[in-house]
């Protein structure tokens, strides 16, 4: 058997060690493609509200409005300018709000623990972000959506991490597996 052997061995500790690197910047990762993804929200959200204050009276026909948040793929957009909040675009909302996140000045650890919670939680729960608004626009941003396409689009993206960790762990150990035998084992059973 290959694990028998020393440059096995070396084999399967490099793939498991490789492995465990992987696990330890997994969670980092999915945190930050979260937040990427709510972020995207945000700004699309804002588009969205700009669209909408540009007009002459700051109104639209609702087909227009249910397209802005169909194009952001939200369904509320507030924003806060002088301690005043407004709801900018909205739809109906088939239930009330599960849990709202702040990402104005989120802890690390309270975003990676968020994306975890994210993750294996089941459902289609309503969340709402708060984020700040960008280009020049100062005050606070809020959209509200569907979790469903926030947790399919993490997995897919975990799934692309664990299949290329696969590919690097297999790699380097058949590297490794090569240069053991080569310069190794082979001079030691040559004495």
């Amino acid at each position: 058997m290959v694990f028998n052997t020393l440059s096995g061995r070396f084999l399967g500790l490099t793939i498991v060690f490789v492995m465990i690197a992987e696990v330890l910047i997994f969670v980092p990762s999915v945190s930050r493609f979260r937040v990427d993804y709510l972020e995207t929200r945000l700004d699309l959200g804002q588009l969205a509200a700009l669209a909408l204050l540009a007009t002459p009276d700051e109104a639209v026909s609702d087909d227009l409005e249910q397209e802005l948040l169909q194009t952001a793929e939200v369904l509320n957009v507030a924003l806060q300018r002088d301690q005043v909040r407004e709801l900018v675009l909205s739809s109906d909302m088939p239930n009330p709000v599960d849990e709202t996140f702040d990402l104005r000045d989120a802890p690390t650890t309270t975003l990676m623990r968020d994306a975890v919670r994210t993750y294996f939680t089941t459902g289609n729960r309503i969340i709402r972000v708060k984020g700040k608004t960008r280009q020049g626009m100062e005050g606070v941003i809020e959209v509200t959506f569907y979790e469903a396409p926030l947790r399919a689009a993490m997995v897919a993206y975990g799934l692309r991490i664990l299949y290329l960790s696969l590919v690097i762990s297999i790699a380097t150990a058949a590297l490794l597996f090569f240069a053991v035998r080569r310069f190794i084992v082979r001079p030691i059973q040559r004495v």
